[in-house]
């Protein structure tokens, strides 16, 4: 299972906007990879490491997160 998130960081000063992936590869083990350019970054880099494997994957925007959030709170 694979996460891909866009996470903002241009709310900080020098900050810049970006995608992260956090791929867990056991039970309570994962790893984590950050600073891509876009979400298509982040999973050729997924599809790389795991050339060999089905891998379920979720992307989350910075639009889909904020539209959740006000969902969950409505």
């Amino acid at each position: 299972m694979a996460e891909i998130f866009e996470v903002e960081y241009s709310v900080s000063p020098g900050g810049v906007d970006c995608w992260e992936m956090e791929v867990r590869t056991g039970i309570g083990q994962h790893t984590n990879y950050s600073e891509y350019k876009t979400a298509g970054d982040a999973l050729n880099h997924l599809i790389s490491l795991y050339p060999d494997e089905q891998i379920s994957i979720n992307i989350t925007s910075l639009t889909a997160y904020s539209r959740m959030e006000e969902g969950a709170y409505a």
